[in-house]
């Protein structure tokens, strides 16, 4: 490299991005991946893996579209449990230079300040545009943390930051594991303004194949695996609802599912329903004029 007209910016910085937290009626049998059931709306939709690409605007909760947005409850609880035990790497750094390609000395800095257990960090690509820059990062069997809690993350990490504000997001898509965990794929957002106030989210694939993003989710387990969760579902069809436990969930069963438990969903206009898991495969939905309908997984 041609030192005189160099220009290196580093940004480096610490996220801990352990995902935290990631009665009725008539009965019926239906797979949510079976679209034929038009009563309870099981359109599909948006069955990309590589992200949410649906609406961003608030759900109205009713009849037609209550089954849609408990399978998207229970998928986004299930999948935030999940997460719950694997953390994306702790440190990433941002690289950016003006007018050259990435070096073997780049990949080396990367490698040495991300993966301190082991594997590789290659930087893949620095993009400076008039006001940010872009860089990519492939991460090879990157191990990072320490003692009981070392991860290892293999995948891409995308890396915009602003030359004005200084603010600045992550994008990481790949397949993290830890010893005490299995694989689990991520597709995770962080921005971040220049105070370091950030906001996280999850894209995913719920039970029924489509697309779904969550988001300021909280969860809590009693030690026993019994959960408590809280936060907002984004669902590609009908939008988001903001999701609470009233009984505590319970996971564990081989389908994926949960066991036991409700959840509440609340959408528009105060419209809401509830997912009540009876079984491993059996749940009921409910909305807020009264309906409730028996399924199975």
């Amino acid at each position: 490299m041609k030192g005189s007209s160099k220009v290196i910016v580093l940004v480096s910085i610490s996220l801990m991005l352990a995902m935290q937290g990631c009665g009725g009626g008539g009965g019926s049998s239906d797979d949510p991946v079976n679209t034929g059931e038009s009563n309870n709306n099981d359109s599909t939709a948006d069955n990309s893996n590589s992200g949410y690409t649906g609406l961003d605007s608030q759900a109205t909760v009713d009849e037609s579209n209550a089954k849609d947005l408990a399978i998207a409850a229970a998928s986004g609880i299930a999948q935030v449990v999940e997460e719950e035990s694997v953390s994306a790497p702790f440190s990433v750094p941002g690289t950016a230079a003006r007018s050259y390609e990435p070096t073997e000395e780049m990949h080396q800095q990367t490698t040495a300040e991300v993966c301190t257990q082991g594997g590789e960090a290659i930087v893949e690509e620095i993009t400076e545009e008039t006001d940010h820059w872009v860089n990519v990062f492939s991460l090879n069997n990157c191990s990072y943390g320490e003692g009981l809690h070392i991860y290892t993350f293999t995948g891409r990490v995308r890396h915009t930051y602003s030359k004005q504000s200084n603010a600045f997001d992550y994008v990481m898509t790949g397949t993290v594991s830890s010893a005490s965990s299995q694989s689990t794929d991520i597709n995770w957002r962080v921005a971040c303004d220049a105070n370091f106030r950030c906001n996280m989210s999850s894209d995913f694939q719920g039970f029924d194949g489509r697309s779904y993003r969550v988001t300021e989710i909280n969860v809590t387990d009693d030690g026993n695996s019994v959960y408590t969760a809280a936060g907002r579902i984004y669902d590609p069809i009908h939008g988001y609802i903001d999701v609470t436990t009233e009984i505590p969930f319970t996971t564990g069963c081989e389908n994926g599912r949960p066991g036991s438990g409700r959840l509440n969903f609340t959408g528009a206009d105060q419209t809401f329903g509830y997912i009540e898991f009876v079984s491993c495969t059996e749940y009921v939905v409910a909305t807020s004029n009264g309906t409730a309908n028996s399924y199975t997984w």
